[in-house]
């Protein structure tokens, strides 16, 4: 499991918080309000409404964000219910009545006529910016914003509106800008909550790079496993194989032949440490120098032609290729003779590998060797192609002139 990081969880604790608080602030405005002239139990009834409309509407809200898992667990929870069904009814029976009783006594200044309906309109809307519709896809911002201005209305309003126009100025008033309020808290609401989809989707996105990253770097370090010891491996074999026979026929040669064994396992060690560093580096000349002796002491006549300057990251490529190729040589061939060319031209670089006697089977029966192979020249835009021709098997790897002229570039501003 990953570990969200501390900046993630900032953001998503700033967010959610900024959501949540608007619910307990609204019966905090009812109070402020709900003194004066007014009958007792209009008082009560409007605070009472006004906390139960508040709780089942962060309920609602808090619900529905955690079902479509936009919200981590947190304290919250503790309105968090199992069925949303009855808490929305509620929610929407709680929320009418409480804009209702708002203005029912008047409103006795022009500030609480525009704040108390405006905030109450919005922050008593906002369950319905995460619940689904029937298509499953949220309500829209802008229905959402036009039942906060309907409910922000109503509630300046009110049912039973006084007659006396000393009380009609300052609502006419204060209509307009009490349906500015309810719209700006519905867009401040969707603003933090697209703020939370995209904190999400890039803690998704971060936290899925460091698994495909742990994955590549898992199939870098088996394919240059696989590519390091295939050829040591085999040469260790075939030394090890002439050794005995010399040591059979008492020839004194025997222990120099293992004494070159032992500079093979010695060199295996530090390629094995090179790759666990990461460090590690295919150099052409040097592959084409060792294929060239371990195919030599195996009997293999060689030629090579190795004359074309390439930029490093195809020359490290074609250094993986001919190490490959020199092993599937030995365990897939009893060749007499063995060819690595590479050669540039206007069109491409080539690297060819060739060898007299393939044992009988399909052109791409080495193993996995190639497919590694494949994918080190689709790094670098190159490509290879593998196939029997006139009783010799033909391992070509190609790089365009395009590719190589890209990554000269590069080389020339790094």
């Amino acid at each position: 499991m990953s570990t969200v990081s501390q900046g993630v969880k900032r953001t998503e604790s700033y967010v959610y918080n900024s959501l949540h608080w608007a619910f307990p602030l609204a019966p905090i405005l009812a109070l402020s309000t709900a003194f004066g002239p007014w009958p007792v139990a209009i008082r009560i009834a409007f605070i009472a409404a006004t906390v139960v409309a508040s709780l089942a509407g962060l309920s609602v809200l808090h619900t529905a964000l955690r079902d479509a898992d936009l919200l981590p667990p947190s304290g919250w929870d503790a309105v968090r219910v199992g069925r949303l069904t009855p808490v929305v009814a509620v929610w929407a029976v709680a929320s009418v009545a409480t804009v209702l009783l708002a203005g029912t006594p008047g409103w006795r200044d022009l500030f609480s006529a525009i704040t108390v309906p405006g905030y109450l309109g919005g922050a008593l809307a906002l369950p319905l910016l995460a619940l689904p519709r029937a298509s499953g896809r949220p309500v829209r911002p802008v229905l959402v914003g036009l039942v906060a201005i309907v409910l922000a209305e109503a509630a300046l309003w009110g049912t039973l509106t006084s007659s006396d126009p000393e009380q009609r100025v300052p609502q006419i008033t204060a209509a307009y800008w009490v349906g500015f309020v309810a719209a700006v808290v519905v867009g401040f609401a969707q603003m933090f909550l697209n703020v939370l989809a995209t904190t999400r989707e890039l803690e998704r996105a971060r936290v899925d790079g460091a698994r495909l990253a742990v994955t590549e770097e898992r199939l870098r370090f088996s394919r240059d496993l696989h590519d390091v010891f295939g050829r040591t491996l085999s040469a260790v074999a075939l030394k090890a194989e002439l050794g005995a026979r010399q040591a059979d026929a008492g020839r004194p040669e025997a222990a120099a032949t293992m004494r070159e064994v032992q500079a093979i396992a010695t060199d295996a060690l530090a390629e094995v440490r090179d790759v666990v560093r990461g460090y590690r580096a295919a150099d052409l000349a040097a592959e084409v120098a060792g294929a060239r002796a371990l195919l030599e002491s195996a009997g293999v006549r060689v030629s090579t032609t190795t004359a074309a300057t390439l930029p490093a990251p195809v020359s490290r490529a074609f250094g993986w290729v001919v190490r490959e190729a020199a092993t599937n040589v030995l365990r897939h061939s009893d060749a007499t003779d063995a060819g690595i060319a590479v050669h540039r031209d206007g069109a491409a670089a080539t690297l060819t590998v060739t060898n007299d006697r393939p044992r009988p089977g399909r052109p791409d029966a080495a193993g996995s060797g190639l497919a590694g192979l494949a994918e080190r020249l689709a790094e670098v835009g190159g490509s290879l192609h593998a196939e029997q021709r006139d009783g010799s098997f033909v391992l070509t790897a190609t790089v365009d002139a395009a590719t190589l002229a890209r990554l000269e570039v590069a080389e020339e501003g790094a």
